[in-house]
């Protein structure tokens, strides 16, 4: 084949990538303009928007509560607070997650207690977070990582076991199912957010979910302010709430409500899009296309993660393999997500956030001590979802080109790179 773009070749990937989610649709652009031409942009009682968008996501997953929030970690500290998580308890937590799946424990005083991951879905190692438990254990709380849901039998026969209280951060898995039934029904509250390139999205938002009117209640004093916290609490008591501030705003709401209404539709094409990624991924040396178990589906598909195998390609680091492939057009990259372990907030206390006051210390790790996520990060390669909404045959064709290209001339960068 021809020589690499990064010696000096043509790039094997011209064509440049769809539009990048999220885009509004005829039916989401029409009611914004009716809120724009209304004046209506919040909304302190519990209008028609809000209640409109809180149903539709309750019947999307058949459950009788849905609480809209002004983003997912909002929705995530709403469903620790709903389950009795305060200061001083433990909860189990993925170290390979956004770190807002773990942040809000810190508003409550709570420790978090980072848990290895499977090296195959990045997912939560519940072998390892069991081992974990303490008395002070309450709740373990599991990201769907890139749409590819937890084992949820597994989990939920731990919880029962333990007497632990259950939250699913569904952010990342927007209509996905394990064993057909929806992510986000298996827990004691689900949080989703329903920001940035999330399948569901109104630029920021979020929404809990949860079959248990107590859970759905609790957190509402926290930031619902005035009338909104007042359906479910003395009117007295929640004038400013407990000074936080909630809510989602009515554009964001409305531009939501609609895109749970073809959720199902967008998730059938992009997934097709994507597994028509893994098929041309399926016999290329050096690279595993990402692992979805046969029991599930990954819904939203909120990002896509090839994992790379080095002995296929002479040892050809991972860093040189990128460099080789972005050289040639493709959007590829290391994952932005590291470990949490790695991070200093939970290496040394000298970051203790100011607001944190722990019922006791909390554990500390250093790099090496959570290998299963580790090998997971080190071996991932990350294609550009977010711009895989739609069919592009073409583009997935030269990507295809492009890799083969690369590893063609694998002994060439080898010894570029010793």
């Amino acid at each position: 084949m021809s020589h690499l773009a990064l010696h000096g070749g043509p790039k094997a990937v011209r064509l440049a990538l769809p539009p990048r989610w999220p885009q509004l649709s005829p039916a989401a652009r029409s009611r914004v303009d009716q809120l724009l031409d209304a004046g209506e942009l919040s909304d302190y009682d519990y209008g028609c928007v809000l209640r409109e968008l809180e149903r539709t996501v309750a019947d999307y997953h058949g459950v009788p509560y849905a609480l809209a929030s002004s983003s997912g970690t909002d929705a995530l500290l709403s469903a620790y607070l709903a389950v009795g998580v305060g200061p001083g308890d433990e909860v189990l937590v993925p170290t390979y997650s956004f770190h807002a799946t773990v942040a809000p424990l810190f508003l409550l005083s709570a420790v978090p207690v980072l848990c290895d991951a499977d090296p195959v879905t990045g997912n939560i190692d519940l072998a390892d977070a069991e081992s974990r438990i303490t008395e002070r254990t309450r709740a373990v709380a599991v990201t769907h990582l890139w749409g590819h849901p937890v084992e949820m039998d597994a989990l939920g026969a731990m919880a029962h076991r333990r007497g632990l209280k259950v939250i699913e951060d569904g952010s990342h898995a927007h209509g996905a199912r394990y064993r057909g039934r929806l992510v986000g029904t298996f827990a004691d509250a689900a949080a989703f957010s329903l920001g940035a390139r999330k399948m569901v999205s109104g630029g920021m938002g979020g929404v809990m979910i949860t079959a248990d009117e107590e859970i759905f209640r609790a957190p509402q004093p926290l930031g619902h302010t005035h009338e909104r916290a007042a359906h479910s609490w003395p009117a007295e008591d929640v004038a400013v709430g407990m000074g936080g501030n909630h809510r989602i705003g009515l554009v964001a709401a409305a531009i939501c409500i609609e895109q749970y209404r073809d959720l199902d539709d967008r998730i059938a094409v992009k997934s097709a899009v994507l597994e028509g990624l893994s098929e041309r991924l399926h016999d290329i040396p050096g690279l595993r296309p990402q692992f979805t178990a046969p029991y599930v589906t990954r819904g939203g598909w909120y990002g896509y993660k090839a994992q790379y195998v080095p002995d296929d390609l002479d040892g050809l680091p991972l860093d040189d393999f990128v460099r080789a492939l972005q050289a040639e057009g493709l959007d590829v990259d290391r994952p932005s997500n590291r470990p949490l372990h790695w991070q200093r907030l939970f290496r040394t206390n000298k970051l203790e956030p100011p607001y944190y006051q722990p019922g006791r210390a909390r554990p500390l790790y250093q790099p090496g001590e959570l290998r299963g996520a580790e090998r997971y990060y080190e071996s991932c390669l990350s294609f550009p979802a977010p711009a895989l909404h739609n069919p592009c045959d073409d583009l997935l064709d030269s990507y295809q080109e492009g890799i083969l290209k690369v590893v063609s001339n694998i002994a060439r960068l080898r010894r570029a790179s010793s």
